[in-house]
């Protein structure tokens, strides 16, 4: 998504890491381990495991994934930075992300696999940002 929005000249809003990324790239490399063992099995724990449940108790399965996908994005607003333009980019981004991991969760009933998942996206992420930082890879 990263390739076609910067094809398109499209600016994201940035999660307020990425500054301190910019400040010290090693950031960046500390996050990628943490994204399989913290951040993603944590997010999931909570908005699949007990978000997503407990809307699927009372809204079925469906219902409970696009709500559950959109409280995690209303969620993650308070720590963008950037212009209303980018934080609607990055909302789209996590619309796109989100219910892959509520489907993902659904269709195994295992958070390990949507852990999986989100640990590598946001481990990807963290490793273009480092190459892009320390002029490895061209922005």
């Amino acid at each position: 998504m990263s390739v076609v929005l910067t094809t398109f000249g499209i600016q994201s809003a940035q999660n307020e890491i990425a500054t301190l990324g910019e400040q010290d790239p090693r950031v960046f490399l500390l996050l990628i381990p943490l994204s399989f063992l913290l951040i993603g099995p944590g997010e999931e724990l909570l908005y699949r495991g007990v978000v997503q449940e407990r809307l699927r108790e009372s809204f079925g399965r469906w219902p409970a994934i696009a709500l559950a996908s959109l409280i995690f994005a209303f969620v993650h607003v308070f720590s963008l930075q950037g212009q209303d333009t980018g934080i609607i980019v990055y909302l789209g981004i996590l619309f796109v992300l989100s219910p892959i991991l509520g489907a993902a969760y659904e269709y195994t009933r295992n958070l390990v696999v949507p852990a999986l998942i989100h640990g590598a996206f946001n481990a990807l992420q963290f490793g273009l940002a480092y190459l892009m930082m320390t002029g490895q890879l061209p922005s």
